[in-house]
């Protein structure tokens, strides 16, 4: 990705027939969350977009039972310590795969959502960003997650989707707010 994240996203959006004149406008109009969050990790390693998205996870984490510790999990990836954000994107694949067993479908979700996420954190920060930890490919995919995640904890269908997308965008905005008034 050679595009800066301003214009990647604005074009995202013109390619959908939406016009936005600034990301300001796409924060404050959109209902569509994997733009939005694409953005975010395309701007890492910004402290303030992994800022965002350590409390976009805790405010999410409020609607999924057993989330709390997938959020502060992911919030750990800042921590100092050799690796540090490699150590929890493994840790947070390990509570991923954990939950798939403990019958947990929700946390599961939530935790590969924010897997995705940490992963390119830890890409980013390390010199390590490749094919695989492409920031707006897993921001695509930790979306889908999400969006899986409150679904299946609220034990709707496929028919929901496009709501959940809305209220997980709501609370990115919030999230986005929160880091912003600090």
């Amino acid at each position: 990705m050679t595009e800066a994240p301003d214009a990647f996203l604005l074009s995202i959006f013109q390619k959908s027939g939406i016009s936005l004149g600034s990301v300001a406008e796409a924060w404050e109009r959109s209902e569509h969350l994997y733009p939005l969050l694409g953005w975010l990790t395309a701007s890492f390693p910004a402290p303030s977009a992994f800022d965002i998205c350590a409390e976009w996870l805790r405010r999410c984490a409020e609607r999924i039972d057993g989330g709390a510790p997938v959020a502060a999990l992911f919030a750990r990836a800042r921590d100092e310590g050799p690796r540090q954000a490699h150590v929890v994107a493994g840790a947070l694949g390990d509570v991923r795969n954990q939950s798939i067993l403990d019958g947990k479908p929700a946390v599961a979700a939530f935790a590969d959502g924010a897997s995705d996420l940490c992963e390119v954190w830890a890409a980013v920060t390390t010199n390590e960003a490749d094919a695989e930890t492409e920031a707006w490919a897993r921001a695509k995919s930790a979306s889908a997650a999400m969006v899986t995640a409150l679904l299946a904890q609220r034990g709707q269908d496929a028919q929901a989707k496009a709501a959940a997308r809305v209220e997980l965008t709501g609370l990115l905005r919030l999230a986005r707010a929160t880091v912003a008034s600090r």
